[in-house]
């Protein structure tokens, strides 16, 4: 078959590329790493959400699943599916631009006061000349004259790609140097002539590199989002940030509908490693041309995420996290070059990877507990971090416990019919009782959907309307006779389905009996899982001291309203603080501090793993957990 033109337009961009038909729209985009879509699903066909425009071109015919999901107008529009629809010739399309500009927390965790002194390092170094008397190798002459400085490892060392750059300089006689190190190891050595074209003279004594400053990013790899801070690791100073939603949500928005996708074929894990490795990229150019800075400048690229996004960045199969035992390839620190991982980056970089625990608490879980100082201190601490998944850790400076719950994507909108994630126009406040509601959208946009923090609000007004009971039933006419509960004029019966409707006057939304029941199961997971691990502490919730709520979803919520459906227990009340990006915050503090790296070590040694789904009493917790209390005010 002829080749045929696949053209995008999203925003102001336009992608073309040459096709062979017979793959969905959904796969042709995902063969692109530059372009976005959302499939929270997976491409199952089941949530209506890979929704492009066709602007030209003849593609198939929409089947059921496509017709129960679209509406007519939307059809006769030229809304599709992406996941059911395949081109029959060339074809043009427009994707939506909203996911641009998402609401992501960028800050997060206690701030960091401790001293600067990351694993990363640039030092001008003037090497004795050789002589008669003093005919130490090369190497040798650098390698110790560069561990007689303060605070450089004695044990440094080179690869022979480096090494193989000494005999130019030898042979001219070169003896004033710039050498950029990671840990132990040298990654980089200049002329001082060559860097940032200074004079080549020095005061003899070496010392940190003149010029302009020394860089890191710092890099929280969420299943949702993905947040880049870039440092100046000679002051500790955050420089600037740049933030995105993950573009691997075109596989699904959880982390088992992408390990699914990938399964066993090496193709697809390389395929979810390039997205993420060239969004890392994107953002660190971003960050670096809004700052004014030079990739010259840039030594290395400190990430966290969960245990699958870890994986997937490595290049690791994730197979073995969904299927019981859930065992890990790898949960190390690990630092690694670009080119293993499949980065375009310059090979003197390096990528410095932070610990996992288990299958699923993850690199990330261990920054927050860092960025929170949970475990230096003898107060009982609680962590949840409420995002596409949901982690909780209990402990102090003496013990910590962890689990992690399947709490699935609700929170973040991709479970819920018209839910969204935290872009311009989505819902994300709701206010009121009964006939009296209000909502503030993100950026003041016109209605597009709602998010999670809207979510959490609009089940809370439900159940002090009396429009929702404790069991998570939406009210009808069979519940209140002739005395219908103010606000019920909002609920309407569409499809054989009771939905709760309301209008901005320009665009409609709803929220159904099945969004409340995703919400119920999303709810009772966390809020189980929280029951679970304080009772398996041996500990009360008494005994709780802070508790810190993290995460994407975490970070906007409603504390009173996550309290009013029970997401939270009451007994919590007072005590709950949020602490936005805990995960960002660790990785910064990694990234300005040596120390802080080794206290991720001692995180991870310290802290243990309960299983929730092979524990006894969890599933007793979770079906109690799933109801609503019974007053809410």
């Amino acid at each position: 078959m002829n080749s045929t033109t696949f053209t995008i337009y999203k925003g102001e961009r336009t992608i073309k590329e040459t096709i062979t038909p017979g793959k969905t729209l959904l796969e042709l985009i995902q063969s692109i790493p530059s372009v976005e879509i959302d499939a929270p699903c997976g491409g199952k066909g089941s949530c209506g959400k890979c929704r492009v425009k066709i602007l030209e071109g003849t593609v198939s015919e929409p089947d059921q699943e496509e017709l129960r999901l679209l509406s007519r107008e939307e059809l006769k529009r030229g809304i599709r599916l992406a996941c059911k629809t395949r081109p029959e010739g060339s074809v043009s399309v427009r994707l939506d631009a909203g996911t641009e500009g998402a609401r992501i927390k960028e800050s997060g965790g206690l701030p960091f006061k401790g001293t600067t002194d990351s694993l990363l390092k640039r030092i001008n170094l003037a090497l004795p000349v050789a002589n008669l008397e003093d005919q130490r190798s090369f190497e040798q002459r650098i390698l110790e004259t560069l561990s007689s400085l303060p605070g450089i490892p004695e044990d440094m060392g080179m690869n022979h790609k480096t090494r193989a750059l000494l005999s130019s300089l030898q042979d001219r006689k070169i003896y004033n140097l710039e050498i950029s190190c990671c840990g132990s190891e040298i990654t980089r050595i200049r002329t001082a002539e060559q860097a940032a074209g200074l004079s080549a003279s020095n005061n003899g004594s070496g010392g940190p590199a003149s010029g302009s400053p020394v860089c890191a990013l710092a890099v929280d790899i969420g299943t949702t989002t993905v947040v880049a801070y870039l440092l100046d690791l000679e002051t500790g100073e955050r420089i600037g940030s740049a933030s995105a939603l993950n573009s691997q949500k075109a596989y699904g928005a959880d982390v088992i509908s992408r390990i699914e996708y990938i399964g066993e074929n090496p193709e697809r894990l390389k395929e979810l490693q390039t997205r993420i490795v060239v969004q890392i990229e994107e953002l660190c150019f971003r960050v670096l041309n809004e700052t004014d800075r030079s990739e010259e400048d840039l030594l290395g690229i400190f990430a966290a995420g969960n245990t699958t996004m870890m994986h997937i960045l490595q290049g690791l199969s994730p197979r073995s996290l969904a299927e019981a035992p859930f065992l890990p390839v790898s949960t190390v620190t690990m630092i690694l070059t670009p080119g293993e991982i499949n980065s375009n980056l310059p090979d003197w970089m390096r990528f410095i990877l932070l610990p996992s625990l288990s299958a699923y608490i993850g690199a990330d879980i261990i920054a927050g507990i860092l960025s929170t100082e949970m475990a230096e201190t003898d107060e009982l601490c609680l962590l949840v971090d409420i995002g596409t998944n949901g982690e909780i850790a209990l402990g102090n400076r003496e013990k910590m416990t962890s689990c992690s719950t399947a709490a699935g994507p609700a929170f973040e909108g991709a479970n819920i019919r018209c839910g969204s994630a935290g872009i311009p126009g989505a819902v994300s406040a709701v206010s009121g009782k009964g006939s009296s509601i209000s909502w503030e959208t993100i950026g003041g946009k016109e209605m597009t959907g709602i998010c999670g923090s809207g979510i959490i609000d609009l089940t809370a007004y439900l159940l002090k309307s009396g429009l929702a009971d404790y069991t998570g039933r939406l009210q009808d006419e069979s519940d209140w006779g002739d005395s219908p509960a103010e606000g019920a004029e909002f609920l309407k019966e569409v499809d054989g389905e009771l939905r709760f409707v309301w209008t901005d006057g320009v665009k409609e939304l709803y929220f159904s009996q099945k969004d409340l029941r995703e919400v119920q199961l999303a709810k009772g997971s966390i809020a189980a899982g929280i029951s679970t691990l304080i009772k398996e502490s041996g500990s009360t919730m008494d005994d709780i001291k802070h508790v810190y709520l993290a995460g994407g979803f975490g970070s906007y919520i409603n504390t009173d309203s996550a309290l009013a459906v029970g997401l939270l227990p009451e007994e919590l009340r007072g005590k709950i603080r949020s602490v936005g990006n805990s995960c960002g915050g660790g990785v910064i503090r990694c990234a300005l501090s040596r120390e802080e790296m080794e206290k991720c070590e001692r995180i991870k040694k310290n802290c243990g793993y309960v299983e929730l789904s092979s524990h006894p009493g969890f599933q007793e917790e979770y079906m109690m957990s799933m109801y609503f209390p019974e007053t809410v005010t």
